[in-house]
């Protein structure tokens, strides 16, 4: 099925190596495309030790600002699901949308008086409260069987490495088990008013939240680990990403040596292809070929 305007999630190192005149966000406007952002992002630039990242890249964005696209970020979505009873739906947020959009276009340097302040609180959110929450989660889990082990042995990238975390991550029954975990340790937690693990599909989040720690669970069992702490703590901001991934059609990144790179394969296949240069005629290849819906 063709798809004439194409959802691309930008991450960090894409938007970090682009030249200030953010020509690949014009052209990915001009041939349709919908620029997508997830909050890891600007959390990413914002927490650098370089404080102009993030006005920098607002000034980039501004190439393709009617394009943008702000999606609402992974926790507050799944939790809605796990109160609702249901998939939380298209992940665009219009509100924020329209603020950044007009924030970009009309004060792409503008910075909050109260920043630091603000960035403190940032980082204590994502690195504390929800690290925390879903690190208790990753230690009941169980990891891949220690038979399974010498198949993994190799690149994480080899082809051989890929199809068997492919096949594993994506059984359905594999899935459940790991869903059917999480509810059962946090049992206790009131808000929880998921009544029947069971309903749930590929368009809920939660899903391919159960997806990236099974990506977790095999890149482990790769590298020999019997914990989970370090490496989810490392691979924590490219799970948000590539969990946003399953609702659109391709994601900008130059990420080659991270678990962005062989997590997107492993979790998606060749379905969620990644775009990996800011070439204008590379730009439109890609953004046809997500049209076409050709990978």
């Amino acid at each position: 099925m063709s798809n004439r305007n194409p959802r691309i999630i930008i991450d960090a190192s894409y938007i970090r190596r682009m030249s200030s005149s953010g020509t690949p966000f014009r052209i990915m406007r001009e041939q349709g495309a919908r620029i997508v952002l997830i909050d890891t992002l600007p959390y990413e630039l914002c927490t650098t030790d370089d404080p102009n990242q993030w006005p920098a890249s607002q000034n980039k964005l501004k190439a393709g600002v009617n394009a943008i696209e702000v999606w609402q970020h992974v926790p507050p979505m799944y939790k809605f699901e796990l109160e609702q009873n249901r998939p939380y739906g298209d992940p665009l947020d219009a509100e924020r949308t329209e603020r950044m959009q007009e924030m970009i276009a009309n004060n792409p340097h503008y910075q909050p008086p109260d920043m630091g302040k603000l960035i403190k609180d940032f980082i204590k959110e994502r690195e504390a409260n929800d690290m925390l929450a879903s690190l208790h989660a990753l230690r009941g889990l169980r990891s891949i069987p220690d038979k399974m082990k010498e198949k993994i042995q190799k690149s994480p990238c080899a082809q051989e490495v890929v199809q068997f975390c492919y096949n594993y991550i994506n059984n359905p029954d594999h899935i459940r088990l790991r869903l059917k975990e999480i509810l059962q340790i946090f049992k206790d937690d009131t808000w929880i008013k998921l009544q029947n693990p069971d309903v749930i599909d590929d368009s809920w989040v939660m899903w391919h939240v159960c997806k990236s720690l099974l990506a977790v669970s095999c890149d482990c069992r790769h590298e020999g680990e019997q914990t989970f702490g370090e490496k989810f703590k490392n691979a924590k901001h490219d799970l948000d990403y590539l969990i946003s991934l399953a609702f659109a059609d391709g994601i900008a990144s130059f990420e080659t040596k991270s678990e962005m790179s062989y997590y997107r394969k492993w979790m998606y296949g060749d379905t969620k292809p990644r775009l990996d240069s800011h070439k204008p005629n590379k730009i439109v290849r890609f953004v046809n070929d997500l049209k076409r819906g050709s990978t």
